[in-house]
């Protein structure tokens, strides 16, 4: 066990008015240290970072909205560990604080990254994350094929289809948390990200394109087969982003929708992209959209950074974060 549980004798709550109604900061499982911070400190110019501890008192964050049933999503974050020794929830949708319905986290010392889904895994990907370094972490699935999609830092690192989780709807009406397992407050803190996070948007669409077979290409007269792609185009950074601290954001939207063996490309077509990769590519290159939530999607971005109002619990703080990707 890392460290003792929550003191219960203690609670120290914190109201904040937003759009005219009083918010109070309580929970089931127990008293905590409540510490809100509303939307009106997360759309503060400039952008703002969430610290988290884990000292003394369970931290993590907590959004407070309806959630309808979810077939397919993509949500992003940028985080940054400043201690590695225990796994770091990046993602916990339950019920009742009891049933585990979405999980994704980052195993001890920054070795694998994992999602989990009504009790199956998705899948486990190794990495090699170090500490006191900044990381932009993407996950998207759907439920038509099962298919999944892992990015780290703009290159997709995991791809595939879980068979398991094929037609499988998560259900509405659960907590969705960032920093801790939300159902697990009786191991103690050892679920707890140490270290500070921002830019988490959640979005329910995913990344992936329903595919289509292309139409037959275009004969003209004079015989000359026109092809129904488009050629390549290179899309890159503003100059203001250092790429090489940070990689780079890779796509090819054949059979997958993301690859990694190729620069910044894509085939171009009438068709935008996917509102899943939208938020991957948008999120990343232009962490600065939105104050850390770039305006997509409309009512499908079930969670954004700086417009949704969230729940900080156990004392974890605000900061003011640069407008430099990976470099806040």
């Amino acid at each position: 066990m890392k460290k003792p549980t929550i003191a219960p004798n203690i609670l120290q709550l914190f109201h904040v008015a937003i759009f005219g109604c009083l918010l109070f900061g309580t929970s089931s499982f127990g008293r905590l240290l409540v510490d809100e911070r509303f939307e009106s400190k997360l759309t503060a110019a400039p952008m703002q970072m969430v610290l988290l501890t884990q000292k003394d008192y369970i931290q993590f964050l907590r959004w407070e909205l309806p959630v309808p049933n979810i077939e397919e999503f993509t949500f992003c974050l940028w985080m940054r560990s400043d201690n590695l020794t225990y796994p770091h929830s990046i993602l916990s949708y339950s019920k009742n604080e009891r049933e585990r319905l979405v999980r994704a986290w980052i195993s001890a010392q920054g070795r694998s990254v994992h999602l989990e889904i009504g009790g199956s895994e998705v899948f486990r990907q190794t990495i090699s994350l170090k500490e006191n370094r900044w990381y932009h972490v993407c996950q998207s699935w759907e439920n038509r094929e099962g298919r999944f999609a892992m990015w780290l830092n703009g290159r997709i690192k995991a791809q595939g289809y879980a068979v398991k989780t094929v037609q499988h709807v998560i259900p509405s009406g659960g907590d969705i948390v960032l920093g801790q397992e939300y159902t697990d407050f009786d191991k103690g803190l050892e679920e707890g990200i140490e270290g500070a996070v921002l830019g988490f948007n959640f979005l329910l669409k995913s990344a992936f394109e329903v595919e289509r077979p292309p139409p037959p290409p275009v004969q003209t007269l004079s015989r000359a087969i026109i092809p129904y792609e488009i050629p390549r185009f290179v899309v890159t950074r503003s100059p203001s982003i250092r790429i090489s601290k940070l990689g780079r954001y890779y796509e090819n939207q054949t059979r997958y929708s993301l690859r990694s063996e190729h620069p910044i490309i894509s085939k171009t077509s009438s068709a935008p992209f996917p509102l899943g990769q939208q938020l991957v590519r948008q999120s990343y290159v232009r962490c600065e959209l939105g104050r850390g939530s770039p305006r997509i999607g409309g009512s499908l971005m079930l969670i954004s950074w700086s417009r949704t109002p969230v729940r900080v619990f156990g004392g974890a703080t605000l900061k003011n974060a640069r407008n430099d990707c990976g470099n806040f």
